[in-house]
């Protein structure tokens, strides 16, 4: 030491203490070990400064009460001093819990002193008492997992009650769904006598609900009213569930003269005149929609109609629907004459038929003028006013409860006037016409305008973006699109329109695909660039369905082919893919997203049956 003392310590280098270190030590088994030490004394009675009884018997169970205050939001109001003042019981031995069971007390204490609790179906109702009356938060949220787990048929009438009686809305909203989804067999066996009134009205009103018509329905709920003679209180908010207007006349005509029990509720009487109007008015059904003349029927689906193969020269009458659960194709009702070149339109979830054509002809000299509208509601057609002029090669639009009918041709050539036809007068009347002939042209529908992009004009493509305003029945321009095109398609997401493939002229005598897409927006009246298609479509059917667009079949003019592919463009990735393919190539086909009663089995297996039809 003093010869290191003699040699000094470097100048620069300072002697500093050594810090001492810190270290955390944690026990994760301590916790448990301390809830095991207090339950050893519960067991052998050692420390316990309080007896709890339950209300249904004298049998004391001696607890602690800091570890009780501890676990319960009630115990701690009633063993802790607030500035008011405390409660009584602070003072008791031995404390009364009227209203509790001896099986529910017991295990919530059991749950307490072990963090565990066993239970089942037969002591859970006295284990949820005690539970939500003590506010022990852990076992309550248990007991509502298992009365969701273990809903059956025999048990759902008395989980629903229990979920009633302790204010459960996460279990007695399961409870309601599961009664929806098994309504068919509650009725069938009488067991849905017994549901309450909320689950009776909630499975009426439900867009789900398979397997029984409307005056199934009907006589279900009125079992329901009768079988308790305070439950009549209940029949208007049943009954309004009921979907009189999609009855036949003479069911509704059945009910109207044999009902006493609602030919004595006014309410329940307007009921039976809103369905009676609704049926007297058939053209007028689309815009006298309610909530009780929705199709029960709780998914969309992408529908196809008409279209022709070229190499047959045979047009479609058929109408599809895309099964995306099934990933197959599947027949609605067929049109009664076949149709392509045709416009649709959508309105109230009706799909109308406009025009187009019955026999293969590019020049368009065989337009028709008929038109029809399909219900999915009941899977049928019905043959409507006819256009004032024949026309293909057009477009048709759903604005403010109307179709418009713009541009097209027919055996006269192009055609530039506008129809518009009235649901309430069931006529067509035309409206001011284009500023010039237009056919091959493209259209869709954002806010309350109609716009019109590109096709063809005395041989020659477009580009121009033309709209329409019904309030002033007048035209008005707006910027071009960046490329010229014809035979293209166009819808509209939020609020972008976006325009997609088509054809125009390779040199004088030749056309050629456009694979470049844009989309406008009317807020800027600019257009964008995005993503191009995987390959050229024209004379396609177009539908926007779950937030993308799908583009249906068509004429590839670069492959000189008709094609069955479906592409779909993704807005938010900028990107298209390609899905699924229609049953046969198909030009001059059209699409729609439609909500529609899946029907059972696959199209494929009826094709022998239904082929493309020649019948005009």
């Amino acid at each position: 030491l003093s010869r290191m003392l003699g040699r000094g310590l470097p100048k620069d280098k300072p002697l500093v203490p050594r810090k001492p270190s810190t270290r955390v030590f944690t026990c994760s088994a301590h916790g448990s070990a301390i809830l095991q030490g207090f339950d050893r004394f519960r067991s052998c009675r050692m420390l316990c400064d309080v007896a709890l009884v339950p209300g249904d018997g004298e049998e004391p169970f001696p607890v602690h009460r800091i570890i009780m205050a501890s676990s319960s939001d009630y115990f701690k109001a009633m063993f802790t001093v607030s500035p008011k003042g405390g409660m009584k019981e602070q003072e008791l031995k031995t404390i009364k819990l009227h209203g509790l069971s001896r099986v529910g007390l017991k295990n919530i204490i059991d749950f307490i002193y072990t963090a565990r609790v066993t239970l089942h179906m037969d002591n859970l109702q006295d284990t949820l008492e005690a539970a939500s009356f003590l506010q022990v938060m852990p076992v309550l949220g248990f007991c509502k997992e298992l009365l969701s787990s273990e809903v059956t048929i025999e048990n759902c009438v008395e989980v629903g009650r229990i979920a009633s009686d302790f204010h459960l809305e996460e279990v007695q909203a399961y409870v309601n769904e599961f009664v929806q989804r098994n309504f068919l067999t509650l009725v069938k066996s009488s067991r849905h006598l017994q549901l309450s009134e909320e689950s009776m009205a909630y499975a009426l009103a439900s867009d789900s609900l398979k397997g029984l018509s409307e005056m199934e329905l009907y006589h279900a709920a009125c079992a329901w009213l009768k079988h308790d003679d305070a439950r009549k209180a209940h029949t208007y908010s049943l009954m309004r569930n009921v979907r009189f207007p999609l009855m036949s006349p003479n069911e509704l005509l059945q009910i109207s003269q044999g009902d006493e029990l609602l030919r004595a509720d006014t309410d329940c009487v307007r009921l039976l005149l809103e369905a009676s109007n609704y049926q007297m008015m058939p053209c007028m059904q689309p815009i006298m929609q309610s909530e009780r003349t929705r199709i029960r029927s709780d998914a969309s689906h992408l529908v196809t109609l008409g279209g022709v193969m070229r190499q047959q020269l045979v047009v479609s009458r058929e109408l599809r629907l895309y099964d995306e659960g099934t990933q197959s194709w599947k027949a609605l009702m067929p049109m009664d004459v076949p149709r392509y070149q045709h416009g649709i339109a959508v309105i109230g979830n009706f799909l109308y038929i406009v025009g187009g054509q019955s026999n293969y002809d590019t020049k368009g000299k065989t337009a028709v003028d008929s038109v029809y509208r399909y219900d999915p509601r009941f899977n049928r057609w019905l043959q409507v006013a006819p256009l004032n002029e024949k026309r293909t090669f057009f477009h048709v639009s759903a604005l403010k409860g109307k179709l418009y009918a713009v541009g097209g041709r027919n055996a006269t050539g192009e055609i530039a006037s506008v129809e518009c036809y009235d649901l309430c007068k069931n006529e067509w009347s035309f409206v001011s016409p284009m500023a010039e002939p237009h056919y091959g042209h493209a259209g869709t529908v954002h806010g309350e305008l109609m716009y019109i992009s590109g096709g063809i004009t005395r041989d020659t493509f477009q580009k121009e973006l033309t709209c329409y305003d019904p309030d002033t029945d007048s035209w008005s321009r707006r910027a071009d699109m960046s490329t010229i095109r014809g035979l293209h398609c166009m819808c509209a997401i939020e609020d972008r329109l976006y325009v997609i493939g088509g054809n125009h002229f390779r040199g004088a005598n030749d056309y050629e695909d456009v694979l470049s897409c844009e989309y406008y927006e009317p807020g800027t009246d600019q257009w964008t660039a995005m993503a191009p298609m995987l390959r050229g479509q024209s004379d396609v059917g177009v539908a926007v369905f779950r937030g993308e667009i799908y583009v249906v079949g068509g004429y590839s003019w670069n492959s000189r082919c008709m094609l069955e592919m479906v592409q779909c463009y993704s807005p938010q990735r900028d990107e298209w893919r390609k899905v699924f393919d229609v049953l046969e190539p198909l030009g001059g086909i059209r699409a729609c997203s439609l909500t529609v009663h899946p029907p059972e089995g696959s199209v494929e297996s009826q094709i022998q049956e239904c082929p493309l039809s020649p019948k005009s």
